[in-house]
């Protein structure tokens, strides 16, 4: 893992630089700027991406409540518990649009003036593919081709593209990027993922390509199969050491992880804000999957898999003690472990090999390739448990662990093809732990784990887990024209409007 470990005097030296100039307040002219070389750029477009606001309230508190891998007893701070109708959920949409996508946009056409950009110009569009895939996943129907126009062609109300449409140019895009790669073009510079590595950018290009591929699955499986089989003629993540993410360092300002900032400075842990879903702590538990003690602790870091508890979703402090009799105050549940997750230097993690590994597994019991499904399936359960050390020494799982755990056969003992994509399912919704992104847009595009509503009494939608997130309020006042165009499209901008995808 040392290649995704930064050295303390550069990422210090780096941060210095880079935020001594906010990118995120300046448009570039693509036709005048030669003063900001884009290694810096990447590097600020690639760390602002770990956002606290959108990690603690979209990510934790949204997408990872939905999917009941996370519970509050917060009334409407944390809108996934319960289901409400919440404002946060326009977080993402917001910073995404005011800083990611612009600066993302000034890369490339920074990048394409000049050859010897050529790689950092295939990295660029390749995360901003994976960027723009997170966001239509949980808005559906938003701006793509005319997004980020507004300085070089004055376009200040861009249109709403569909979800399929995107996807299209998604694939399209990744594809395009791919054959971008020139190992004898200069080397990439600012790149705080991969360090540069070529090699592991086609993986994480193809694995993309996996990822959309398998999305498709429900509403064009034609397609879906198409796209899968094309991304596995190149390489794809297949270890531990292919894991995307971004490693952190405490004490430098904004280079610490964002979500665990928010943690402390917020007093999630004195407070009791966030814990592990009872839903998902029993079924770790139930698997006797080790992971546990990488995931969970209590609020004093104990990590003893006999002490760990998970806490209903859907409750108040006054409503729990009818379902939990015993219950006396937060301390009794878990959180996040205190010593790998919520550690400063934790990393921040966008895909894992063991993502690749699952989706292969299901397409070949779908019979779109050939292959053996246990053995991809196996595959990605020992990835990801490898997966963990990323978190220290807390999260180091021996390999007696992983064989214990693949010795229960849990997939080798489904008959049914259901009970096989049950199993694929649940395992993904496990390994993408920490990543809610990806584990809520796979909850709904598979329907695994098998999760049961919460119905809270003051909810906006009790009783249905919502399928969406709705669009920011400012975009009926900024935009109006266009948003009600996606709404036409789309269906209602409410929590129950199915994406495309998810039909």
């Amino acid at each position: 893992m040392k290649r995704y470990i930064f050295k303390q005097l550069a990422i210090t030296a780096l941060a210095s630089s880079l935020f001594s100039c906010d990118f995120a307040e300046k448009n570039i002219d693509p036709n005048n700027s030669v003063t900001i070389e884009p290694g810096a750029l990447l590097t600020y477009i690639q760390l602002n991406t770990t956002d606290g606001g959108i990690s603690k309230n979209t990510q934790v508190g949204t997408c990872m409540m939905l999917v009941q891998q996370t519970s509050s007893l917060n009334r409407e701070d944390m809108p996934g518990d319960k289901y409400y109708n919440s404002e946060s959920y326009g977080t993402a949409f917001n910073k995404y649009y005011t800083s990611f996508v612009k600066n993302q946009k000034d890369l490339v056409l920074i990048a394409q003036k000049n050859e010897k950009y050529t790689n950092t110009l295939a990295v660029s569009r390749i995360f901003g593919a994976y960027m723009f895939n997170r966001m239509t996943d949980l808005y559906g129907n938003m701006p793509y081709t005319e997004a980020a126009r507004n300085y070089a062609e004055s376009i200040f109300y861009p249109i709403y593209d569909t979800q399929k449409d995107i996807y299209d140019a998604l694939i399209t895009e990744v594809k395009d990027a791919l054959l971008l790669f020139d190992t004898e073009k200069p080397a990439i510079k600012g790149d705080i993922i991969y360090n540069g590595d070529i090699t592991k950018w086609k993986k994480f290009g193809n694995s993309l390509l996996l990822r959309m591929g398998m999305r498709l699955s429900k509403v064009d499986p034609a397609l879906a199969k198409e796209t899968i089989i094309e991304a596995l003629k190149g390489d794809v993540m297949s270890s531990a050491e292919d894991i995307a993410l971004i490693k952190h360092i405490a004490g430098v300002e904004r280079t610490e992880n964002p979500l665990s900032y928010r943690f402390y400075v917020d007093k999630f842990i004195k407070e009791g804000t966030i814990k592990i879903s009872k839903t998902f702590m029993d079924h770790i538990k139930n698997t006797n999957d080790p992971r546990i003690r990488v995931y969970c602790s209590l609020s004093d870091g104990n990590s003893d898999p006999s002490v760990q508890r998970g806490m209903p979703n859907g409750y108040d402090q006054s409503t729990l003690i009818a379902t939990e009799p015993d219950f006396t105050d937060h301390n009794m549940y878990s959180n996040f472990n205190t010593n790998t997750i919520l550690l400063r230097t934790a990393p921040t993690i966008f895909m894992s090999a063991a993502e690749s590994e699952l989706i292969q597994a299901e397409a070949i019991v779908k019979e779109w390739i050939a292959g053996d499904a246990n053995e991809h399936y196996n595959a990605a359960v020992s990835i990801s448990m490898k997966e963990q050390m990323v978190y220290g020494a807390g999260g180091v799982i021996s390999e007696s662990e992983i064989g214990d755990f693949l010795a229960q056969n849990l997939f080798a003992k489904a008959q049914t093809t259901e009970e096989k994509l049950k199993v694929i399912g649940e395992e993904y919704w496990v390994a993408t732990f920490m990543n809610g992104f990806e584990s809520y847009a796979n909850w709904r595009r598979s329907g695994y784990p098998a999760l049961t509503p919460t119905n809270f009494s003051g909810s906006s939608n009790p009783g249905r887990i919502p399928r969406r997130i709705t669009y920011p309020t400012k975009e009926y006042t900024v935009n109006k024209k266009h948003i009600e165009q996606a709404i036409q499209q789309q269906g209602a901008d409410d929590l129950n409007t199915k994406l495309w995808w998810d039909k």
